[in-house]
Formats: C-alpha cells, sequence, structure tokens
C-alpha cells in the first residue's frame, strides 16, 4: 500500500509540475484537555504533520476541515476557535494555500484511514525528532517562539 501511494504522489507531482494548479488547504493544531498537540503519520512520506487536507471546491475552510478531521482521524464536533494564519507553498510545482486553526475542544472516536499510519498526542516540551519542518514552524508560531510569516 505505501508503495501503491508514493507512485500515487509522484504522479501527482508530475500532474502539478505541468499544470501548476492552485489549490486549498487547511491544517489544525488540535489539542487535548491536557495541552498535548495531535500529530499525524502519513502512509507516504516521513515524519509527522498537522492534520487536515485539501478543500474541495465550493466548500469552506471551516467545513474543510471538518470534513478532514472526520474523515481521516474520527474527530467530530471541533469547535474550530482563531486561526493561526494563512500560508502559501510553492515547493511542489503548484501554488497551495494552507490556512492553519486552532481546535480545542472536540469528541474523538476511534478510526483508521487508508492515508494515516498513525497519529498521537505529544507534549509539547517533548514533540518527535522527525516532525516535518513546517509543522514544527506553526508549533513554534503558536508558542510565540517564532514570528509568523506567510511561507509555508
Amino acid at each position: 500500500m505505501k508503495f501503491l501511494l508514493n507512485f500515487v504522489l509522484k504522479i501527482r507531482r508530475l500532474y502539478w509540475w505541468v499544470i501548476r494548479p492552485q489549490t486549498h488547504g487547511v491544517r489544525a493544531l488540535v489539542f487535548n484537555k491536557q495541552g498535548e498537540i495531535l500529530l499525524v503519520k502519513h502512509k507516504y512520506g516521513e515524519g509527522w504533520f498537522l492534520p487536515g487536507g485539501k478543500v474541495k471546491n465550493n466548500e469552506s475552510p471551516e467545513n474543510g476541515l471538518k470534513r478532514e478531521l472526520g474523515e481521516e482521524l474520527g474527530i467530530a464536533t471541533p469547535m474550530i476557535g482563531r486561526i493561526l494564519g494563512t500560508y502559501t507553498n510553492i515547493q511542489e510545482y503548484k501554488k497551495d494555500t494552507i490556512t492553519v486553526y486552532i481546535v480545542k475542544i472536540f469528541t474523538i472516536k476511534e478510526k483508521s484511514h487508508f492515508e494515516i499510519q498513525s497519529k498521537s498526542f505529544f507534549s509539547l516540551e517533548n514533540l518527535p525528532g522527525d516532525i516535518s519542518p513546517g509543522t514544527k514552524r506553526r508549533v513554534l508560531e503558536y508558542l510565540g517562539q517564532k514570528q509568523i510569516t506567510t511561507d509555508w
């Protein structure tokens, strides 16, 4: 399955290189009652990331985030708080605009999804060593240890 997902990702990148699309994505800093942050590891690629995904056409970013959290992680009734920031990523031959929200109130049930290898809550003082650079920057911005920028 991992081989197939990585192959599909390479095909998507080729498509992005040719077409140069503009997409809108959402991610969230999801905190449990203990103040730990939820991170996910995908079956494709390496490292831990903030949960989220692509916003569909004619879908609001907030509804896109609710859908993604529900589909991939089993998070229901998330209370979407403030926006941490809106960022632009042009690294994969597309212009991806990503809005990052803060979520502190939600319910969660056990759920598996074909894209998610694992999910876990981490203390902000003990983040995994293989956290993605963009995710680490967002956490530092949230903590006030780094100025918020517009680059992912």
